[in-house]
């Protein structure tokens, strides 16, 4: 009778045991959804890109860049490519589609005979906060270019401070030859350029270094096709701006600003159908 009232108990005991242990499991945790990264990509289109001294040429080597910058992508993040001279056009609008990335990246540089000679910042950086401001989660652009603006458009400042309004970092990458230049020079009569060998001059990069640091990204310079190549972007797109930007007001009013990107989304109707030929 003893051995029965004392298994009674010892059965009782595990059987509150058990309840309280099932009580004490903690769930699975879901898996930590990361914000999307929206990233444009500004590639300077501009004749001076396909000088021979980035060998085949410099576009091709920025070509390859981003290719591998597509091909390393995260599932959360989205590209847009917007290529540039004097004026800019969306080539491939905001997407997750590798595929149609690097449909886009052969493409690339097609603007090079298409777009208005010259080189502007202003506009392909407004071209650019077209393409991600109305997106969700972090937003940043990578500028691709080879030198400085030589000819002008929209104020550069009224396109930084937009971009710092819109939480908006800007990474700059600028190649250079630093010995010496391959640059087109004519075109034949078969219509192939005529290239010459000429030392390389000092490059001015204030302008490029400003766009970054005011936004709080990033200024590389590379000098030569190597070093570009073996450049880690996949770390640069993950490293965080500066958060301590300071916002000025714009000199501008929004009526004018409104105004100036439907100017540049009439600019980019025009040009899509000459790019979509």
């Amino acid at each position: 009778m003893y051995i029965m009232k004392y298994l009674s108990m010892l059965f009782l005991v595990l059987i509150v045991s058990c309840n309280k242990a099932d009580t004490n499991i903690t769930p699975p945790k879901k898996p930590q959804q990361l914000p999307q990264e929206n990233i444009a990509l500004l590639v300077d289109n501009s004749l001076s890109m396909i000088a021979k001294d980035f060998e085949p040429n410099r576009i091709t080597v920025i070509k390859n860049v981003i290719k591998n910058i597509i091909d390393q992508k995260k599932e959360n993040q989205a590209f847009s490519i917007v290529v540039f001279a004097k004026n800019s056009y969306i080539l491939c609008p905001l997407t997750k589609d590798k595929n149609q990335l690097l449909s886009a990246i052969n493409n690339l540089d097609a603007g090079i005979m298409q777009l208005h000679p010259g080189t502007v910042f202003s506009n392909v950086i407004l071209n650019g906060i077209r393409s991600i401001s109305k997106e969700s989660g972090n937003k940043s652009m990578i500028l691709f270019s080879d030198g400085k603006e030589s000819t002008k458009s929209y104020p550069l400042e009224i396109a930084v401070q937009d971009a710092i309004k819109n939480n908006i970092k800007i990474n700059t990458v600028m190649i250079t030859p630093k010995d010496f230049t391959i640059m087109p020079i004519s075109i034949d009569s078969k219509g192939e350029f005529q290239y010459q060998k000429l030392k390389a001059e000092p490059i001015d990069t204030i302008q490029l270094k400003k766009i970054s640091i005011e936004t709080g990204g990033t200024f590389k310079l590379f000098y030569t096709k190597n070093a570009i190549q073996k450049f880690n972007f996949s770390q640069l797109l993950s490293e965080k701006g500066n958060s301590n930007i300071k916002k000025i007001p714009s000199k501008i009013s929004d009526g004018k600003l409104n105004k100036i990107y439907r100017e540049i989304e009439m600019s980019n109707d025009s040009l899509a159908v000459i790019f979509n030929r």
